[in-house]
Formats: structure tokens, sequence, C-alpha cells
């Protein structure tokens, strides 16, 4: 059995810890890992996509963003929040780095937490840091507006470049030459379409959308305009409680949803663009109408690669909160899908399992 590895995710959505743990689970079929989780990101979600067991430490270990919804950043929440994590506290990092220790790990992994990084020091292990953009480069557009949140960004990264090693993936924000670079990264399909329908509830001739903002919640005054389409099915994240009201399945954040299974069983995609949901859709190659963020850097790269390598169009965020894309859900659906691609999981597991050995 390969020592443990411990992964330090950050709660930025579900992006991150859904491509940490697709790299995990590569490194599991590898080498047979154990792995210790330091993150907020729900207990549950890490089970859904490891599909074993595992270490579980809630600890906060990454700010990322606060959001006011899914497509508004709350800037002054975020610089309060980076208050309490930074600078890093040396008792804190000592006892992490004692339980990273204590579990036996030789390696410490994070996406994109550099708390991990400082951990990795003081208990005197490498450290991978798996990025497709930095915090510095995603607050630096902010420095006139919130100099103390660049500030914060600045730190972040002076941590991140004391990694071990650092690898990019598609797609990528902003290439750094000289670091490794993986294909696109995304949490492989478990089940079969028909099964998958069949646990929801949802025929398998009738057309299935998924509508989802990732790991928030955000207003969707549009529902009753969804009820009277009757004869297609809709499956909404975000929801209030989870409840099946006609043909909208309504499901909480709090409900265990393995995502790569539904999309399998869906026929296409209305979601916020966000790294985790771009790359599994890519790799079903699902039709989606992908919704932008107007504040986010990150937003750009993001609409490329869709454009480029994704069925669908572009929402803007005003058309999904007011409903109009529904005016072209009988375009999106009539989309082909494209073969499925397995990304560059594997890869980034063999890249982690070369820093553990040393």
């Amino acid at each position: 059995m390969t020592p443990p590895v411990a992964a330090f995710d950050s709660p930025h959505g579900f992006g991150h810890a859904a491509r940490a743990s697709a790299v995990l689970a590569a490194a599991r079929r590898r080498a047979g890992i154990d792995v210790e989780i330091f993150s907020t990101v729900p207990r549950w979600f890490f089970r859904e996509s490891l599909g074993v067991s595992f270490g579980y430490h809630e600890e906060v270990v990454d700010v990322g963003f606060r959001q006011r919804s899914a497509l508004t950043a709350d800037l002054e929440g975020t610089v309060s929040a980076l208050r309490m994590l930074l600078p890093f506290d040396e008792a804190r990092v000592a006892g992490l780095a004692a339980s990273v220790r204590d579990a036996g790990c030789e390696v410490v992994f994070c996406d994109i937490a550099p708390l991990g990084v400082a951990v990795a020091e003081a208990a005197g292990l490498p450290s991978v840091v798996l990025e497709n953009f930095t915090w510095r480069w995603l607050y630096e557009p902010f420095r006139d507006q919130s100099p103390e949140l660049a500030a914060y960004g600045d730190a972040l990264e002076r941590w991140s470049a004391r990694a071990t090693l650092r690898i990019q993936a598609r797609p990528v924000c902003a290439r750094v030459e000289g670091r490794e670079m993986v294909e696109p990264i995304a949490r492989p399909a478990r089940s079969e379409r028909a099964a998958v329908r069949r646990k929801l509830g949802i025929g398998d001739g009738r057309p299935m959308v998924v509508i989802t903002m990732g790991g928030y919640g955000e207003s969707m005054p549009f529902l009753p305009r969804l009820r009277r389409l009757a004869g297609v099915a809709f499956l909404i994240t975000g929801a209030e409680r989870t409840t099946v009201d006609g043909n909208l399945h309504l499901v909480d954040n709090r409900s265990p949803l393995y995502m790569p299974d539904v999309l399998r069983a869906a026929d296409a995609l209305v979601a916020k663009l966000g790294y985790g949901t771009v790359c599994e859709a890519w790799s079903e190659g699902l039709p989606f109408a992908h919704v932008t963020r107007p504040d986010s850097r990150e937003m750009a790269s993001l609409e490329r690669f869709a454009a480029d390598e994704i069925p669908g169009f572009l929402v803007t965020a005003a058309d999904f909160a007011s409903g109009a894309w529904i005016d072209r859900l009988p375009e999106l659906l009539a989309l082909p899908r494209r073969e499925g691609r397995s990304g560059g999981a594997d890869r980034a597991a063999d890249l982690l399992l070369e820093a553990a050995a040393g």
C-alpha cells in the first residue's frame, strides 16, 4: 500500500474538489493510495466522488471568493474571510503538519489551497499544487477597488511558489512556460444512462436537461415557464429542498449528487461556467448552454474553451435570470453529443505519485 496523500481542497464552489477527487481516484487505481482530506467541502461530496473510505478533517484551508449568489462575488466578505486566514497561524500550521505526519502521508496535494504548501513544509514533505489560475491572477483586476484583496493574492502566490511541483490543467487562464500542463480533468461517470434515469424516475425517451449553478444557489424566477414544458424533465440543483414538482426534479446542495452520472443521463446542460462543470460537460460531449459571469477574470478562458470544444452556446447572466435562454432550448436539445474524452486525471496522478516517491 502506497503511503496516504494529504489533500487540501479549496471550497470555492465544488469544482476544485471535483478536480482533486478525479486525480486522487486515478492515483488510487494506480497505486492503492489512501487519502486524508482537509477541506470544508462537504464530506458527502468526497464520498460520492471517491467511492472509497478516506480520512476527513473539516478545516478552513482556502477562501477563493465569498459569493452573494452563484453569479455575484462579495468582495467585502472575501477580504474579511482572508483576514481570518492570513497570515497563516504558525501554531495551526504546526498542528496540521502533525496531523499529516500522524496519518503517515508522504505528499501534500493542493487544489488550489496554498495553506497545504505551508503545512507540507512544516511536515518536511513535498507539495503538489494543481491549478488553472492563481488567486493572485484572479484578484489582480480588483487592485484599485480593493488593494487589500490584491495584497492577499500576492501573499497566497508567495506560498504557491514554494510548492515542490505546480501543475496547470487545461483550460488554463494564464499559461506559465516550464510548468507541466495536463488535459482537462473531470471525474468519470460510473453508471449507465438508463440506470441513472431509472433512479431519478425519468423515462429514457424523455429529454432531460440539467440546470446547475455549481455549489451555490441562484434565483430562478423562470421555473413556472419550465413547468409548462411538460415533455421535458429538468433536474435543477441549488433548490431550497429536494423534491419532485411535476417535470422539475429539484435538488438542494446538501443532497449527495454525483454529477458525472447525472450528465451521462442528460441530453443538455444549462450551467454557470466553472472549471468542474466545463470539464465534466467536455468529458461527456454534452450540449451545454453556458452562463457567464461578468465579474470573473476566469470567464474568458472558459468561454473560449467551451466555444471551441463543447457543443452549445453562451448565455448572459441577464438572459439566464430572465429565462430568455428557454426560447433556445429546442436548439440546444437538437445539438448532437460529441464523443466523450478521458482527460488529464491519469497524468496528474502520475506526477503526484512521482512527487511522493521523491
